[in-house]
C-alpha cells in the first residue's frame, strides 16, 4: 500500500494532513533516518484494509505509534469553538480534550465529527480516526439530528401547520425539517427540530427565513448517539459504540 506521508499519518489517527505538512516543512518528520519529502509516496508492504502497517516515521526523533481508536461524546457549552486551537485565544474544544485523559500524546489527534457553531451547545462527536466516519457525515446517508431550540417570537398561527408538516424547509431551499412544539412563554417558545441534511447554519437560516430569531440551540442527538445526562463541558468515551455509526475499527501497528 502506498500513500504520501500526510495521508499515512492522518489515516493512522496521529495528526491532520495540515499538521503533517507543517512538521515536514520544519524538518521535524523523518522516515527512519531520512528527511521526509511531502509529496513523495511511502510504501508499506503487508498493509491490508483490515490491518494497516504504519511506516516507521519519527517526529523529533521519537517513533510515531498509531493510537487506540476513540469515539467520544462531548456536551459542548455555548461559546466554545469547535476546533483544537484558536490563534485569537478564544475557548475551544481542544482545551476540554487537553484537560482530560485524552489529552495525552498516546491518543493521537482527536478531531470533531461535524460542527456546531460557537453560539450553539450540545452533542459533538470526537474521534482520532475521522476518515472512518465519512459515510456517517455524508448528507446522502440521511443521518437524523435532533435539536432543542428556543425561538422568538412564539410560533405564529399561520406557520404552525406548515412547520408541523415537515415541509417548512422547502421554501428556503432545504430538505425535510420536522418541528415539534415543547413549551412557550409570552415572548419565546421552545421547539424540537429534526433534520438529516446538517448543512451549515441550517436551523438558524431556515428559521430566519420565516422571521424567527434563535435564542438558544442545543443538539440533543446525532444519529444513534444522544446527549443524555452528559454534563456541559464533559467528555464521555463511547468507543465501543462505533458500530452503531456503521464504523468498524481498523487494526494498526507500526512497522519495525
Amino acid at each position: 500500500m502506498i500513500h504520501t506521508p500526510d495521508r499515512w499519518l492522518s489515516k493512522a489517527g496521529l495528526a491532520s494532513r495540515r499538521e503533517v505538512l507543517e512538521w515536514i516543512s520544519a524538518g521535524r518528520l523523518t522516515l527512519k533516518a531520512r528527511p521526509v519529502v511531502f509529496d513523495r509516496p511511502v510504501s508499506s508492504p503487508g498493509s491490508r484494509p483490515e490491518c494497516m502497517i504504519l511506516p516507521p516515521f519519527f517526529l523529533d526523533g521519537q517513533p510515531l505509534v498509531p493510537p487506540p481508536p476513540l469515539l467520544l461524546a462531548l456536551n459542548k457549552p455555548r461559546g466554545i469553538l469547535v476546533t483544537r486551537t484558536d490563534p485569537r485565544g478564544r475557548p475551544v474544544i481542544g482545551d476540554l480534550i487537553r484537560a482530560g485523559p485524552w489529552g495525552a500524546p498516546g491518543y493521537g489527534s482527536i478531531r470533531p465529527i461535524g460542527r456546531l457553531d460557537q453560539a450553539s451547545a450540545g452533542l459533538i462527536l470526537l474521534t482520532n480516526f475521522p476518515e472512518l466516519f465519512s459515510d456517517f457525515l455524508d448528507p446522502s446517508s440521511r443521518v437524523l439530528r435532533i435539536y432543542r431550540v428556543q425561538i422568538s417570537p412564539v410560533l405564529r398561527g399561520e406557520h404552525q401547520t406548515l412547520f408541523f408538516s415537515g415541509r417548512a424547509g422547502e421554501a428556503p431551499g432545504y430538505g425535510k425539517i420536522e418541528v415539534f412544539p415543547e413549551r412557550r412563554s409570552l415572548r419565546s417558545e421552545w421547539i424540537h427540530v429534526c433534520l438529516s441534511e446538517g448543512r451549515n447554519r441550517e436551523i438558524r437560516n431556515f428559521l430566519a427565513w420565516y422571521g424567527y430569531q434563535v435564542l438558544h440551540l442545543i443538539r440533543l442527538s446525532f444519529g444513534p448517539y444522544a446527549l443524555g445526562e452528559i454534563p456541559p463541558g464533559t467528555i464521555s468515551d463511547i468507543s465501543d459504540r462505533a458500530g452503531e455509526a456503521g464504523v468498524r475499527w481498523v487494526t494498526w501497528r507500526r512497522a519495525e
